[in-house]
C-alpha cells in the first residue's frame, strides 16, 4: 500500500538533483491569561485572645469544670488551634499580615505579657511568625475580662499614621503613598462576657472613655443607635427597619468612681460603650482619612434578601445586609469566637433575647432572622442587671459585634478550635484575593469549515468586584454567507434575542437526569481497567482511598500519612460538581460551600478548536477506503480543551456535548475547581492544551484495523498526553451505519477502557509534587509540559502531521517533549499507536549538560523527502534558541539520531550573545536559488508571567539547510532516503554573520485609510541575500539565509508561519503580548494594568527575505497599486478567521476588524515544482 504525501514530498526533486557547485530549571508557567489577575496587597489581621482567669477552665459536655488537665483547658486549646493552623503550618505564610494582643499584653505593641514589643503589624513569616509562636506558647490564663481594652487598641492602632502606620507596604518603614485597598480584620476569642474594673483599663483606654462631669460627651457612646453619615455619603438611620439588626436602645451610661478617704472622696466620670458599639465605630469610620478609599466591596448577597420568621417578615437591601461588606473605606471587620459553654450559649434574660440557632458555622440561621424581623431585640449589655449577671447579658455581644462589622461570629462549646480558625483564616484570604478586573473577557481559538465558523470564548468574572460567576467559557457557531455575512448557526439554535446559543447554554440546560447519561471518562491509578480508564462515577472509581486514586485526590487526601488520606471526605459531592451538579453551590445555603458558577461549562483560554468530520486522511489503501466509506456519515465534531478540567467533544452539527474526559495529570489539583473558601483556589490552567487527531491502523497491513485517534494534551495544566479513540462518535443521520459508543457503556461493561488508548498525563511537578512522586503514568523523566498548535498538512488543515507511520512501518504520534520535564533537556517524542505502544526517544542533549537545564523541545515539523507518506526527517526549536534536526529515515528505529552529529542545524542568538526562543514549529521550502532547503522560523516565548513584559530582541528567521539526499537501493533500507555525506558536505550554519540583515524600514510608515482606517503599514528593506558568489565576486563571501529582527519592543513570534496563497511567501504573525501586574513579581498593587496585545502580520518570501510582488496589501483598503508596493508589514488583529475569495484573502480578527489582501497571480501561487529543478 502507498500512504500520501506531504505537502512538501516534491522538495526530493528540488534537493536531489541541484548542481552540487551552488550549494533549566523548571520555568514558572502562568496560570491564567494576561490582564485577568494581580496580587492585591495581604490583610492586615489582629489576633485578640481573652487570657482571663477563666480559660483556665474546661468544658465537659456542657458543664464548667474549674480544675481541669493542663492541656484540656480552655487555653490549652486555643495555643493548639493556634499552633496546628498557623504555626506548624506553611499553608499561610506571606498570606496576611499580623498583629497581636492578649489581656496581658494589652496593646499594639506592648512590652508586657510577653509581647516585648514584637506584636506589632508584620507580615506572617520568618522571624515575625516566629514571634507569634513563642507568644502563643506562653499564653496563660489570669485576671478579668477587659475586653473593650483590646477592641479599642485593635481600633485605635488601625488609625494609626506615620512610620508605625500598620497600612504602610512595610510597617517601620516610612511610606508617603501606602495602598488604598489593603483589608483589615480583628479576630477576637472570648470565653464569657466581659467584665473589669474600672482602674484594670490602660490609660489609653482611660483618656477616651474618663468625663469631667457627668454632663460630658461620650466618646463612643451608642454608636450603632445614632444616626450618621457614612464615608461613601450613605446614610445610617438608626430607626430604619435596615437597621432592625443593628441598633439597639441603650441609655449612655455613666458611671463614676470614688476614690480617697471618706471624709475627702474624689469621684471620676466614665462612659463605656458595648462592644458593639465599639465594632459598629471602627467599621463605620474611615480608619485613615488621608489617603484615598479602594478597598473592594464584599458582596456575597447580590440585590435585596427577604428574611421570614413566624408571621412576620422583613427585607434587607443589598447594602444593608450584614452578609455584605460595602464599605470601600479603610475599616476594621470583626471575626469573634465565643469560647466554652457561657460563650456560647445565650441566655433568655427578657422574652425579645435573641437566640443564636446555627450552630459553630451558622452565622444566619433562623435566630438572625428573628433579629432581622424583630421578633428579637439586642439586650441592654451595660446596665446595671448585666453588670451584675454579665455572663448572661454579655455573650451576645460577640455576635452583635460580627453583625455590626459585617464579619463572623463562631460559637464553641469548647474542644478543638482547629476548623475555627482555619475557617477564619480561608475566608479572609478568598476575601482578599484579587477578583478579576474590567478586562474580562476574550477570544481563544477560531476555526471554519465549510460554510460555518467556530469560535471559543472565556469570561474571567461578570462582575469584576465579585468572587461570584467566574471564569467560564463556550463554544459558538456562525453560519457565513458568499458575501462573508456572518449569522448564528441556525442548527445550534438562536435565543429570543437573535444571539447564539452556545455549548455552555445547552451544557447549562440539562436535567438532573441528563447530567446522571453524560459521558465523562477519566483514569484511576488504582482502577483494575488493564489501562485505568474509567467513566467518572464515584461508584466507578477503585474503592481504595490509599496511595494516589482518584478518590483521595477528589478528598483531598495527602499520600503517605495514614490520618490524612481520606481528605476532608467531600470526594464525591466535589464528583458531582465537576459533572455539573449545583446543589452544593453557596448560593443554595449556608452549609453549601462550593464556588458560585456563572455556568457548568468553564474557560477555555489556550486550548484552539479541532474540527473532526468523516475519514479524509487520504490514504490509498483499500482497507482505508473502507474504513473511511463506513464512517462518512459519522457526526462531526469539535474537541477542545477547557479549564473546567475537561477535553470536550460538541457535534459540530447542534453543539451538544458527546463526551468529555478528565486526564490523570489534571485529578491530582481538580478538587481546587470547586472551593469557595480555599486561599489556594485561583485560577489555573488543567487542559489548556490543543488537540489533534488523524486515522491510524491500529492492526497490521494484513489485518488492519483503521481507527481516528484524538491526542490531547495539557500545556501549563500539566504534563504529558492521553489518546482517545474517537472513530465512531454515533451517526449523522443512519443509525445502522455508524455504531455509537459515546455511551456510558457497552452491554454489561464500562466503555471506558474502549475509547481511552492512553494516559501519560501527571500534574506539574512541584515541591509538593516531585518527580519522584508516585502515580506518574507517563513513564518518562523526559515527558513535560506540552504546548502548541497542531501541524497540519497545508492542503488539508484538518490532517496533523504529527500522527503518522513512521520508516520503521508502525504508525505514531511525534511530538516535542515539551517543557518542565524531570530532565529539563530537549528530546522528540516518538509514541507508537499500535503493538506494545511503548514511547521512543530520542535526545538532543545528555542530562546534566548546558543545553539540559531549564529546557525542552518545541511543536516540530516534518519533511518526508521520498514522498512515501513517512517523515523521514523532524526540525524542531527549544527554549535555548537551538533549532534541531532528527534523522527518522532508517528502517531501523535504533539508528534515529540527531542530524549533524547530534549537533544542532542553528542557534538563534542576537550579538549580545543572548539566546532567543524557539517555541513554535519552522516551515520548510526548497532553496530555488542554490539548491537545499530553507527553514523558516521565529524567536520568542509567552510561557510565565514576565515573559508578558519581556522587552528581549526577537527574530524571524530563514536559514539554509544545505543537505542532499539519495534512495537506498539495497539491503533492510531499500527505497529509504539517506543522507549524501559529500558535494556539498552537510553543514550546520553559524551564527548571525552567516546571513543576511533583513528589517523593517520605519521612516516608511503610513496610515491606512477608508476601510484600512486604523492599521499602520512599514516597507521593508528588501536586502539581496547572496546565497551564491560571481567567480570575479572576490571577497564575497556566500549567505546562508536571512534574518529580520521585529522592531517594536516586546514583540515575539509564538505561533508557526502560514504560506501566504499557497506561495512561497511567508505570512507571519507576531505580537507584543497582552500583559497585566504579574503576581509572580511579589509586587501588590490595588488593580490590575491590563495592556492589550499588539499583533502585526508580515508577508515576506521565504528564500529571498523580500516584500511581495506584486502588493498583497492596500494602504487605503480597496486598490493594490504601486502605493502599496513594498509594503509587506501591517497592524493586525488577534485571533483571526481566514477566508478566501476568488481575489481575495480576507482575515476577520475577533476585535471586529476586516483586512482584505490580494490574492497572487496563478503562477505565483501555484508554483510547478518540477520546473524548480
Amino acid at each position: 500500500m502507498t500512504y500520501p504525501t506531504f505537502r512538501f514530498s516534491p522538495i526530493f526533486a528540488a534537493i536531489l538533483s541541484m548542481p552540487s557547485a551552488l550549494w533549566a530549571a523548571q520555568i514558572n508557567l502562568a496560570q491564567y491569561p494576561a490582564g485577568t489577575a494581580y496580587k492585591p496587597p495581604i490583610p492586615n489581621v489582629i489576633i485578640s485572645v481573652d487570657t482571663s482567669g477563666s480559660m483556665s477552665f474546661c468544658d465537659i459536655d456542657g458543664i464548667i469544670y474549674s480544675r481541669c488537665p493542663a492541656d484540656s483547658t480552655r487555653i490549652a486549646f486555643v495555643k493548639q488551634g493556634l499552633q496546628s493552623t498557623l504555626i506548624n503550618n506553611s499553608k499561610y505564610d506571606n498570606q496576611f499580615r499580623l498583629a497581636w494582643q492578649s489581656f496581658a499584653c494589652n496593646g499594639i505593641p506592648s512590652a508586657s505579657g510577653n509581647c516585648n514589643n514584637r506584636n506589632a503589624m508584620g507580615a506572617f513569616s520568618g522571624n515575625h511568625k516566629a514571634d507569634f509562636s513563642a507568644w502563643v506558647a506562653n499564653l496563660s490564663a489570669n485576671g478579668s475580662t477587659p475586653t473593650h481594652s483590646m477592641m479599642w487598641n485593635a481600633g485605635e492602632y488601625m488609625k494609626t499614621t506615620g512610620v508605625n502606620s500598620p497600612w504602610n507596604a512595610t510597617p517601620g518603614v516610612a511610606d508617603n503613598s501606602p495602598l488604598t485597598c489593603r483589608r483589615a480584620y480583628n479576630i477576637t476569642l472570648t470565653d464569657g462576657g466581659w467584665n473589669f474594673s474600672y482602674d484594670y483599663i490602660d490609660d489609653a483606654f482611660k483618656a477616651g472613655m474618663r468625663l469631667q462631669s457627668s454632663t460630658d460627651t461620650i466618646p463612643v457612646q451608642n454608636a450603632d443607635g445614632r444616626d450618621k453619615n457614612l464615608p461613601d455619603g450613605t446614610q445610617y438611620r438608626a430607626s430604619s427597619p435596615q437597621s432592625q439588626v443593628y441598633q439597639d436602645s441603650y441609655p449612655n451610661q455613666v458611671r463614676y468612681t470614688t476614690t480617697g478617704p471618706w471624709w475627702y472622696q474624689t469621684r471620676t466620670f466614665y462612659a463605656y460603650p458595648s462592644l458593639a458599639d465599639m465594632a459598629f465605630l471602627y467599621w463605620s469610620t474611615d480608619l485613615q482619612p488621608n489617603i484615598g478609599n479602594e478597598v473592594a466591596p464584599k458582596i456575597k448577597k447580590t440585590g435585596s434578601e427577604t428574611f421570614t420568621s413566624g408571621n412576620k417578615s422583613a427585607t434587607l437591601d443589598e447594602y444593608w445586609n450584614p452578609k455584605n461588606d460595602p464599605a470601600k473605606w479603610q475599616h476594621l471587620v470583626q471575626y469573634s469566637i465565643g469560647y466554652g459553654t457561657t460563650a456560647s450559649n445565650f441566655a433568655k434574660n427578657t422574652p425579645t433575647s435573641p437566640q443564636f440557632t446555627g450552630g459553630t458555622f451558622g452565622m444566619y440561621d433562623s435566630g438572625f432572622s428573628d433579629l432581622v424581623t424583630g421578633k428579637t431585640a439586642w439586650d441592654d449589655v451595660t446596665s446595671p442587671a448585666a453588670d451584675n449577671d454579665y455572663d448572661n447579658y454579655r455573650p451576645q455581644e460577640m455576635w452583635h459585634v460580627a453583625i455590626n462589622s459585617r464579619g463572623k461570629f463562631y460559637p464553641v462549646a469548647g474542644g478543638d478550635l482547629t476548623k475555627v480558625f482555619a475557617d477564619i483564616f480561608d475566608e479572609i484570604i478568598v476575601d482578599t484575593t484579587a477578583p478579576i478586573n474590567s478586562f474580562v473577557s476574550g477570544s481563544g481559538s477560531v476555526s471554519r469549515v465549510g460554510t460555518n465558523s467556530f469560535y471559543t470564548t472565556y469570561v474571567a468574572a461578570d462582575n469584576p468586584n465579585s468572587n461570584d460567576n467566574r471564569w467560564y467559557g463556550f463554544v459558538s457557531s456562525d453560519s457565513i454567507s458568499t458575501d462573508g455575512i456572518f449569522t448564528p448557526n441556525q442548527t445550534w439554535g438562536v435565543s429570543s434575542s437573535n444571539k447564539n446559543v452556545t455549548t455552555a447554554d445547552k451544557l447549562d440546560a440539562l436535567t438532573p437526569n441528563d447530567l446522571n447519561k453524560r459521558l465523562i471518562l477519566s483514569y484511576d491509578i488504582a482502577s483494575s481497567n488493564p489501562n485505568k480508564a474509567v467513566s467518572f462515577k464515584w461508584a466507578n472509581l477503585a474503592t481504595s482511598n490509599a496511595g494516589a486514586s482518584a478518590k483521595m485526590w477528589l478528598n483531598k487526601g495527602t499520600v503517605g500519612s495514614a490520618s490524612t488520606v481520606a481528605g476532608d471526605g467531600k470526594g464525591q459531592d466535589r464528583l458531582n460538581f465537576i459533572r455539573g451538579d449545583r446543589t452544593k453551590e453557596a448560593s443554595n445555603g449556608e452549609q453549601a460551600t462550593f464556588r458560585n458558577r456563572k455556568s457548568r461549562q468553564g474557560d477555555i483560554v489556550n486550548s484552539a478548536l479541532w474540527y473532526v468530520g468523516a475519514p479524509n486522511s487520504g490514504y490509498s489503501a483499500s482497507s482505508y477506503r473502507s474504513f473511511a466509506d463506513r464512517y462518512r456519515t459519522r457526526v462531526p465534531m469539535l474537541y477542545v480543551g477547557g479549564n473546567d478540567g475537561m477535553l470536550h467533544g460538541f457535534s459540530a452539527e447542534d453543539g451538544t456535548e458527546k463526551i468529555a474526559y478528565i486526564p490523570h495529570g489534571v485529578i491530582q489539583n481538580i478538587a481546587s475547581l470547586s472551593d469557595n473558601a480555599d486561599p489556594a483556589y485561583s485560577h489555573q490552567y488543567y487542559v489548556d492544551g490543543s488537540p489533534l487527531a488523524g486515522d491510524v491502523n491500529a492492526g497490521t497491513d494484513d489485518t488492519p484495523n483503521w481507527r481516528s485517534y484524538l491526542v490531547g494534551t495539557l500545556a501549563a495544566g500539566g504534563r504529558g498526553y492521553f489518546i482517545l479513540d474517537i472513530t465512531s462518535p454515533g451517526p449523522a443521520k443512519d443509525t445502522s451505519v455508524v455504531p455509537n459508543t459515546f455511551v456510558e457503556r457497552m452491554g454489561n461493561a464500562e466503555n471506558a477502557p474502549n475509547l481511552v488508548v492512553m494516559d501519560k498525563t501527571a500534574a506539574p511537578i512541584t515541591s509538593a509534587n516531585p518527580p519522584s512522586k508516585p502515580a506518574d503514568p507517563n513513564g518518562s523523566a523526559d515527558v513535560g509540559h506540552i504546548f502548541g498548535n497542531p501541524v497540519v498538512a497545508t492542503s488539508n488543515q484538518q490532517r496533523a502531521l504529527q500522527i503518522t507511520r513512521v520508516n520503521d512501518g508502525r504508525w505514531a504520534f511525534v511530538t516535542g517533549n515539551g517543557y518542565n520535564s524531570s530532565n529539563e533537556r530537549p528530546a522528540l517524542l516518538v509514541q507508537y499507536l499500535d503493538g506494545n505502544k511503548e514511547l521512543k526517544i530520542i535526545p538532543a542533549a545528555a542530562v546534566g549538560s548546558a543545553e539540559a537545564v531549564g529546557n525542552g523541545l518545541s511543536t516540530p515539523q516534518f519533511l518526508d523527502v521520498n514522498a512515501d507518506g513517512m517523515p523521514d526527517f523532524v526540525y524542531a526549536g527549544d527554549l535555548r534558541g537551538n533549532l534541531w534536526k532528527f534523522d527518522i529515515s532508517s528502517a531501523d528505529a535504533t539508528q534515529w539520531n540527531v542530524a549533524f552529529g547530534g549537533s544542532p542545524l542553528f542557534t538563534a542568538s542576537i550579538s549580545n550573545g543572548n539566546r532567543q526562543p524557539i517555541t513554535a514549529p519552522p516551515v520548510l521550502r526548497p532553496n530555488t536559488v542554490v539548491g537545499g532547503l530553507m527553514v523558516a522560523f521565529g524567536t520568542g516565548q509567552n510561557l510565565t508571567e514576565n515573559d508578558r513584559t519581556d522587552q528581549s530582541v526577537q527574530s524571524i528567521y530563514s536559514i539554509l539547510d544545505n543537505t542532499r539526499y539519495t534512495i537506498e537501493t539495497t539491503g533492510s533500507n531499500k527505497s529509504k532516503v539517506k543522507v549524501a555525506t559529500t558535494d556539498p558536505q552537510p553543514t550546520t550554519v553559524g551564527g548571525r554573520n552567516s546571513l543576511a540583515a533583513q528589517s523593517v524600514d520605519d521612516g516608511t510608515k503610513a496610515n491606512g485609510s477608508g476601510t484600512s482606517t486604523g492599521r499602520s503599514f512599514w516597507k521593508l528593506t528588501n536586502t539581496e541575500v547572496a546565497f551564491a558568489c560571481p567567480s570575479n565576486a572576490g571577497s564575497c563571501v556566500p549567505k546562508k539565509g536571512w534574518y529580520m529582527d521585529l522592531p517594536v519592543a516586546g514583540e515575539r513570534i509564538t505561533t508557526g508561519f502560514d504560506f501566504y496563497d499557497g506561495s512561497n511567501l511567508l505570512e507571519i504573525s507576531s505580537e507584543v503580548p497582552a500583559s497585566g501586574s504579574s503576581t509572580a513579581s511579589g509586587q501588590e498593587v490595588c488593580a490590575p494594568s491590563p495592556q492589550a496585545a499588539q499583533p502585526f502580520r508580515t508577508i515576506i518570501n521565504i528564500v529571498s527575505g523580500k516584500a511581495p510582488t506584486p502588493p498583497v496589501m492596500s494602504i487605503n483598503g480597496s486598490t493594490y497599486t504601486t502605493e502599496s508596493a513594498n509594503y509587506a508589514r501591517m497592524t493586525a488583529s488577534s485571533k483571526e478567521l481566514r477566508i478566501t475569495t476568488k481575489t481575495q484573502q480576507i482575515r476577520k480578527g475577533s476585535d471586529g476588524k476586516i483586512d482584505k489582501l490580494a490574492r497572487l497571480p496563478q503562477m505565483l501561487a501555484r508554483p510547478n515544482w518540477r520546473q524548480l529543478q
